[in-house]
């Protein structure tokens, strides 16, 4: 009873962990980092006027170096860079990026808009070395006028008299996919050297994607701000991130919305050696690269809203903002500064076509080295059979054929396990009171019989990994987004057929259930009276593993269940297969006198001068195994005698005495027929 109750609370545990990971956390130890800026979060303040000198020369940092603050007229937006795969809307504020229209094409299925309701993404403002906005660098709203809009090119221009100049630069080919060049370009107009500390670029926001009811798995999770960092390790102090043991400072690092703390953001992070910088949702992404590397790059994010959607409810969503030095400028001097956009789908295949580790943005986990190449068969088998649909089935099933040999040692292995159980409960009765000779008893037992009782583990253990792998690979596929099969719409979705006052009616998941439980049923676990009480245990709670499968399972995506059960039907055929095929050998226990000889096993060898008996019986076949005799060659009196007395010994009047009714009932009718198939057999040696 305490090891059920462990289990049990072990797996109420797993559950509760699994919802937590999808509900927004209240409170937090959000303590700042030691090499982050000072201020909780970035003040909208104006520097004063200072001045330094340069090799004798004065260096000026006016209050408002770039021109008198003025309102202008509204936002201009202007459509440009369209390909088949995306639009751009383009907005005078700045010269930066309103929003992207992504289209519906051969890798996404259903179009979506990249909006970017608060600042727009590559929008730019001035700040100082602390991480403050100076908001009276340039006029606001940042009005830039549009000098070219070509189907290739895009330009926009602002200039503030004998001061700076800003060229904002966009240029795009069919042949670069969802990926836009973007240059910027400052240039000072000024006789004297100009200081101009830190300008800021927005990687946008990104809003949570409505998406049906999930416990297990909210929308939310999924909004993060990321970046890959490949110089030093950052230093990390005790953000709630980072006590969770996954952020480390190494690499790529991703902040999700539920780990911003209470004030909904994140400090800045001073890379050593920026890559590159994102903003993403589920299935979408902006992520800014420099072309060449920056100095001093930072990055920081916050929680955003946006108005709620047509059933009220409120939209959560959360952007980004990248900073960078600009120095001293010398006269008439220009500095350029240029970035690989890709804002498109998390496509693992077009994202592992980028350089510097883009496709990291996929945020596969410590099961990359299995989502990889299974995102990359996925896609190669989709485009072979023509449906995503097909392409799961097909891609399970090549993952079952290759761990077939396994999985069918581990079966071979359980048959031979359940043949061992009669000697080995009375190598337990025997060593009972002794654990550490009873363990060294059971090895040797084992060793004998070239038995490994770990063997029939080697399934489960493998299919956790691969399970893992396929979920986080499958759970931010874009590529199924929108994807039809059989009567499910959207295969990144439940497959609802109906609602029933407000509950989704799901089928998938209650026929992946049914296939469990026939796959179980094909290996039930023998309760006979010679079992432990911890087996009865273990196999009453697998009982219930297809009903948890379905209370964790009914909620995700389509294309995971189907997944989960095609892998159900390919155990079922494999079991089938394997079960028709007889043992090489049959294992008995040999009877040995004395009492310290203790109870010795061995092989029993086929007799080859009797191998050419006739075929038995099913019925035949079927008493010779209840009293777990070979089942074919001649069987001598003796033998059959023995076995006889040793199975009826687990029937004594003193343990089904102890049993409950319902065991005792079970264990007379079982005690019936080892008794008719002895008598039948002694019979049979009689003729």
């Amino acid at each position: 009873m305490k090891n059920y109750l462990l289990g049990v609370g072990f797996l109420l545990l797993a559950f509760y962990m699994i919802w937590q990971q999808g509900t927004e956390p209240t409170e937090y130890a959000d303590q700042r980092l030691t090499d982050q800026v000072a201020e909780p979060m970035p003040i909208l303040s104006e520097r004063n006027v200072s001045k330094i000198s340069d090799q004798n020369r004065q260096v000026v940092q006016p209050e408002q170096p770039f021109g008198t603050v003025e309102e202008l007229s509204e936002e201009q937006l202007t459509p440009g860079l369209s390909t088949d795969l995306s639009s751009v809307t383009f907005s005078n504020h700045t010269g930066s990026i309103r929003s992207i229209q992504l289209h519906q094409s051969d890798r996404l299925n259903k179009a979506y808009e990249l909006k970017h309701l608060h600042d727009p993404l590559l929008g730019i403002a001035f700040e100082d070395n602390s991480g403050r906005v100076l908001p009276s660098a340039m006029p606001n709203p940042r009005g830039f006028r549009l000098v070219e809009n070509s189907p290739s090119r895009v330009v926009y221009l602002w200039e503030s008299e004998s001061n700076l100049r800003i060229e904002r630069i966009y240029e795009r080919s069919a042949e670069d996919g969802y990926l836009l060049k973007h240059r910027t370009i400052f240039t000072s107009l000024r006789e004297v050297p100009m200081a101009i500390e830190r300008v800021r670029m927005s990687l946008g926001s990104s809003f949570q994607i409505p998406r049906m009811y999930n416990p297990f798995d909210q929308a939310s999770t999924y909004l993060s701000v990321g970046y890959y960092n490949d110089g030093l390790p950052l230093s990390e102090g005790c953000s709630c991130a980072t006590c969770s043991g996954r952020i480390d400072g190494e690499k790529e690092e991703f902040f999700h919305l539920s780990e911003l703390g209470p004030t909904g953001r994140i400090e800045p992070r001073r890379l050593s050696k920026a890559k590159w910088a994102c903003v993403n949702n589920q299935f979408f992404v902006n992520l800014l690269r420099p072309e060449t590397e920056v100095a001093d790059f930072r990055v920081w994010g916050e929680s955003v809203q946006s108005n709620a959607n047509i059933n009220g409810e409120e939209i959560l969503g959360i952007s980004g903002a990248t900073s960078f030095p600009l120095g001293i400028f010398q006269p008439l001097e220009s500095k350029e500064f240029s970035f690989s956009l890709y804002a498109g789908p998390k496509d693992y295949v077009e994202l592992s076509k980028l350089s510097s580790e883009q496709k990291k943005v996929m945020q596969f986990g410590v099961f990359w080295w299995i989502s990889e190449p299974l995102s990359w068969s996925l896609n190669k088998l989709s485009s072979i059979f023509g449906s995503y649909g097909l392409g799961i089935i097909f891609l399970t099933i090549l993952v079952k054929l290759i761990l077939w040999p396994l999985t069918a040692q581990a079966t071979r292995s359980q048959k031979k396990m359940q043949a061992l159980q009669g000697p080995l409960s009375k190598l337990r009765e025997k060593h009972k009171g002794s654990p550490q000779k009873l363990n060294q008893e059971m090895m040797k037992f084992y060793k004998e019989h070239k038995v490994n009782p770990f063997a029939g583990c080697w399934p489960i253990l493998i299919q956790i990994p691969i399970f893992l792998g396929m979920f986080w690979m499958l759970r931010s596929a874009a590529e199924l987004y929108g994807q039809e099969f059989l009567w499910a719409t959207d295969l990144s979705e439940q497959d609802n057929v109906a609602m029933l006052h407000g509950f989704s009616l799901n089928i998938l998941p209650i026929f992946m259930v049914l296939t469990q439980w026939y796959q179980m049923r094909l290996n039930p676990m023998q309760l006979g009276p010679e079992m432990s009480e911890a087996q009865r245990i273990n196999a009453k709670m697998m009982r219930f593993m297809p009903f948890m499968f379905l209370v964790f399972l009914y909620f995700f995506s389509a294309a995971l269940v189907l997944y989960w059960t095609v892998q159900n039907l390919m155990t079922i055929l494999q079991t089938l297969l394997t079960k028709s095929i007889p043992l090489p050998e049959a294992i008995e226990e040999k009877d040995v006198k004395g009492k310290d000889k203790g109870f010795e096993r061995t092989r029993m060898l086929e007799d080859n001068a009797n191998s050419s008996i006739d075929e038995l019986d099913e019925e035949h076949k079927k008493f010779r195994n209840l009293l777990g005799l070979k089942s074919r060659g001649k069987i001598d009196a003796d033998h059959l005698e023995a076995r006889f007395n040793e199975r009826m010994r687990n029937y004594s009047s003193q343990r089904l005495s102890r049993m409950s009714e319902q065991k005792r009932i079970a264990a007379e009718e079982k005690r019936d027929k080892i008794t008719e198939a002895y008598e039948f057999l002694k019979k049979e040696l009689g003729k």
